[in-house]
């Protein structure tokens, strides 16, 4: 019953914080949607903010695992092509929940500094899926490279996001991986990729590639 209830408050936070944003948020509304009355609310949390890092918590770690399973689902596959599918496995997630997209990526930056320092702490876990492509490249890379491209990443994420249009971020996956593996691949390499991430997609779609694409 306990974990139900958690479970209610979460997302109940998350649906109020998507809608009226993380300032505006009170508990009465979160309580309100979740069903659940103020005494139990605060027996299972101490305020508004520890409540939105925990729904913070649940939810990154859902998208981290959703990145993960398409990460590990090409086992045997070069890099770029295991990235590609944990790529397009967080995409299609934020695309599909936009209130978890605007909860995750833009109101956590009104959260305050915990919320800030577990943003933190997510892109950093992030990177190791990018840091992955050392092992395909002769290039000495610095060891702020994969932390740049997450970063970079989330701000792409933000914008769309912010100006409504997670249901579009499925189709920026081309041109993600060529930026995600030019620094690894070089520029021939990146440009191969994103056409053949390309052409992957219009195939999934049934959809056929133009004529002389490979």
């Amino acid at each position: 019953m306990t974990q139900s209830q958690r479970d209610r408050i979460h997302q109940a936070m998350i649906e109020v914080v998507s809608e009226r944003g993380y300032p505006e948020t009170r508990v009465v509304d979160v309580i309100s949607v979740a069903g659940v009355s103020r005494k139990t609310f605060y027996e299972l949390f101490s305020s508004k903010e520890d409540c939105f890092l925990a729904a913070y918590d649940v939810l990154l770690g859902n998208l981290l695992g959703d990145t993960a399973h398409g990460f590990e689902s090409r086992p045997g596959a070069p890099w770029a092509e295991r990235v590609a599918a944990g790529m397009g496995e967080l995409l299609r997630h934020l695309a599909e929940h936009p209130d978890e997209a605007r909860f995750a990526i833009v109101e956590v930056l009104a959260a305050g500094p915990k919320a800030l320092a577990r943003r933190d702490a997510a892109l950093r876990q992030f990177t190791g899926f990018l840091d992955a492509g050392r092992a395909e490249t002769s290039v000495e890379l610095p060891g702020i490279t994969s932390l740049s491209i997450a970063g970079g990443i989330n701000e792409l994420l933000y914008s769309e996001i912010l100006h409504g249009a997670a249901s579009r971020l499925p189709s920026r996956l081309p041109d993600l991986m060529f930026w995600i593996t030019l620094p690894f691949l070089g520029a021939e390499g990146a440009t191969a990729e994103r056409e053949r991430v390309r052409v992957s997609m219009l195939t999934a779609t049934g959809l056929q590639p133009p004529s002389g694409t490979a």
